[in-house]
């Protein structure tokens, strides 16, 4: 088995629901082309900021956005120009016109629209963590490797620079071994958002939620732990700790 063939080469197993390798894709028998149409599923902020990016490339076009709160989706559409609108993922997964998808839904509703997406012959980017329960990840990952299509998932970690440095000197004769790592997170604002339609609360904030959000150490935790395993060569630590408290906004937890 190949890299490119799993994503469940790492893995916390104490931490349930979160897979610690960011690359989904099957290998494949023939050159690719770039995805040059990208629907996103999932204007929330970090789809956002992903349409960000994306539009920034000078190939790209993203002709349709699609969320299930239409005060998300109007102003997801005010910032792409030209995009059509959806409410129901399945919608976008129908169009021929489009090569990939991104999906960047509450995390506890990656599996489906995944395996959909991965089922409607589309590459597929998926925003970290990957999923809710290691059951969720292993069948994402099963559908991702029988696949003729790529499917990544989205640790900022291996694309940040700053890291990429880092990791430079692991192994070399500069840093032979690592014997310990440290990190940490301190998040400046309310997990708490308004919603803006009636009746949306829970939907909204939905990562207050413990039957579906996997906290401060999955949702948040999972780039830092990817960074890390990578930097250890994919060995698991042999003793981990870790402290967290909320000092600063009372939002239900």
């Amino acid at each position: 088995m190949t890299d490119r063939r799993s994503f469940l080469l790492h893995a916390a197993g104490s931490l349930a629901g979160i897979s610690l390798l960011p690359d989904l894709a099957a290998s494949k028998p023939h050159r690719l082309r770039a995805p040059r149409r990208v629907g996103l599923i999932g204007a929330g902020r970090q789809g956002r900021a992903i349409v960000a990016e994306l539009q920034k490339l000078p190939d790209v076009t993203i002709p349709v956005l699609c969320d299930t709160s239409p005060a998300r989706l109007r102003t997801s559409l005010e910032r792409a120009p030209g995009a059509e609108g959806a409410v129901d993922y399945r919608a976008v997964l129908a169009r021929a016109d489009l090569d990939a998808v991104v999906v960047a839904t509450p995390t506890h509703l990656h599996r489906q629209v995944a395996l959909d997406a991965i089922q409607a012959g589309k590459h597929l980017y998926l925003e970290a963590p990957i999923a809710h329960t290691l059951e969720d990840v292993r069948a994402i990952a099963a559908a991702a490797g029988s696949a003729r299509t790529v499917a990544y998932a989205g640790f900022q970690g291996r694309a940040n620079p700053v890291y990429q440095r880092a990791f430079s000197f692991v192994g070399s004769d500069s840093l032979r071994s690592a014997v310990s790592l440290y990190a940490q997170s301190h998040r400046k604002t309310s997990w708490r958002f308004p919603a803006a339609e009636a009746g949306t609360e829970q939907a909204v904030n939905w990562r207050l939620d413990p039957a579906v959000s996997l906290g401060l150490a999955g949702e948040l935790g999972a780039q830092q732990f990817d960074v890390a395993l990578r930097y250890l060569g994919g060995r698991l630590p042999a003793r981990i700790s870790g402290l967290g408290a909320i000092r600063l906004h009372d939002d239900g937890r």
